[in-house]
């Protein structure tokens, strides 16, 4: 099959009418371009199939930026700056497009058709390459899968602004953050659950990496768990979560136990007393209706990663992903030759780049080298303890350790099962650095505050 002769890339989709009804509309009412911006489906020039529809709408919206009222004067104006009005029909065609329509009510109906025709194009545009691909490297089948999934993805989210903007774009944008942003004092970002590490952090922001490390059994899984929870519950935030090591069901039951405070022995031992039951039953109607979406994939290859959190960020409209953890991910057989070190940093670099695709936060949790135990028993943990490679160091926004803290008589008053924890702060690109003091009930798999003042 000739894939540049075929019927169907020779005939795209298109409606040049719908283009001209469109131009003429903005022609007859420029107000109705507040219309267009505010539509899902935002247009742009490229979304034209006519060239010289192209050139009009770009100099219309030029002129909407500018505050320069709109009309015919104006608009071949600007056109004959650019020595773009014979390419877009010259005068007598742009004056033309008065003639289409008597009104501008139909505008939304107009635009939506050129979206989706554009759309089409895409898609059409997006499988040429997928097909051409396909027959010359036959042998990368999970990287075209993954590039073709992405692309498709991305038009379907209509992510069509370009990676260049001049700074008066991104000032707008910054103002209008301001102008919404939270009511003084609260956090701007996802909170943790845990008020003494929000004011420190401000939260888990969009488009950052966030790195929970520690060395084993210092609580990595049971804080994320705790911080789910706690989002979910309180904030309704909508969270997925990946788990290299753990089953779903496992995973369920430490967050009803650790919010019901029933010890996990006792459960799997089938000891549990009625009150154990009742404290459970509560908890599992308080998470039942939060979103939380957990995958299980043992040691899960990163395209299949990827792939899964668009999916879990277009159906479920997640808007946090937590991994545990980030040293089980693996890579398809190419890259799995290269150095350990080389194939975490390309995790790590993946992952911080699927955050900024998303615009949400990614939540990893990482290994410790065992370097640290070398130190002696109370020495904290260092950037340079991340197990396997300084790229997760250089690709962080936030990195928190877990580290084992000292016992006190303000612990002691938790109970001989409780254990002291401290959450460093070894990293913070947007604020300071500190630590948190925690403490870690074993039994529940559950971090509180050390201080008394938290609400939950």
């Amino acid at each position: 099959m000739n894939i540049e002769n075929s019927q169907i890339i020779q005939n795209l989709p298109h409606n040049v009418d719908a283009e001209a009804y469109l131009l003429a509309s903005l022609l007859i009412d420029p107000n109705s371009f507040e219309k267009i911006l505010e539509m899902n489906n935002k247009i742009s020039s490229q979304d034209f199939y006519d060239i010289k529809h192209q050139h009009i709408y770009s100099s219309l919206e030029d002129l909407k930026k500018k505050n320069i009222p709109i009309d015919i004067i104006t608009l071949t104006d600007k056109l004959k700056s650019l020595n773009l009005i014979d390419k877009s029909g010259g005068i007598e065609y742009i004056t033309g497009l008065l003639d289409k329509i008597p009104t501008s009510a139909n505008i939304e109906y107009y635009a939506d058709i050129v979206k989706k025709k554009s759309m089409l194009r895409s898609v059409i545009q997006v499988c040429k390459e997928a097909i051409g691909k396909s027959l010359q490297y036959p042998e990368n089948v999970e990287n075209i899968l993954e590039e073709t999934e992405k692309k498709i993805f991305d038009i379907n989210e209509e992510k069509h602004s370009s990676a260049i903007s001049h700074i008066k774009d991104n000032i707008y944008q910054v103002i209008e953050i301001i102008n919404k942003g939270p009511a003084t004092g609260e956090i701007s970002g996802i909170p943790t659950g845990y008020y003494m590490l929000d004011e420190l952090t401000d939260g888990f922001h969009n488009s950052e990496l966030v790195v929970i490390a520690a060395r084993p059994s210092m609580g990595k899984t049971s804080l994320a768990l705790n911080m789910i929870s706690k989002t979910a519950i309180k904030n309704n935030t909508k969270i997925g979560f990946f788990s290299c090591e753990m089953s779903k069901t496992s995973l369920v039951k430490r967050m009803l136990c650790s919010g019901a405070s029933v010890d996990q022995l006792l459960m799997r031992r089938n000891m549990l007393k009625n009150e154990d039951i009742v404290r459970l039953s509560h908890e599992a109607e308080r998470l039942y209706d939060t979103t939380i979406v957990f995958d299980d994939t043992a040691n899960i290859p990163l395209l299949e990663l990827r792939a899964k959190a668009r999916r879990m960020y277009k159906d479920f409209g997640v808007e946090i992903i937590f991994i545990d953890y980030l040293q089980l991910i693996t890579l398809d057989e190419t890259m799995a030759k290269i150095p350990r070190h080389e194939q975490i940093a390309y995790v790590s670099r993946s992952l911080k780049a699927l955050a900024r695709q998303l615009d949400i936060p990614i939540v990893a949790l990482a290994q410790l080298n065992r370097d640290i135990e070398t130190r002696g028993e109370d020495s904290r943990p260092r950037l340079s303890d991340l197990k396997d490679s300084g790229s997760i160091e250089q690709d962080s926004d936030l990195i928190l350790f877990i580290h084992k803290g000292q016992k006190s008589q303000a612990i002691d008053d938790y109970g001989e099962l409780a254990e002291p924890r401290e959450i460093l702060i070894g990293k913070n690109r947007n604020g300071p650095t500190g630590a948190v003091k925690m403490i870690f009930h074993k039994p529940y798999t559950r971090f509180e505050l050390l201080k008394k003042e938290e609400i939950y």
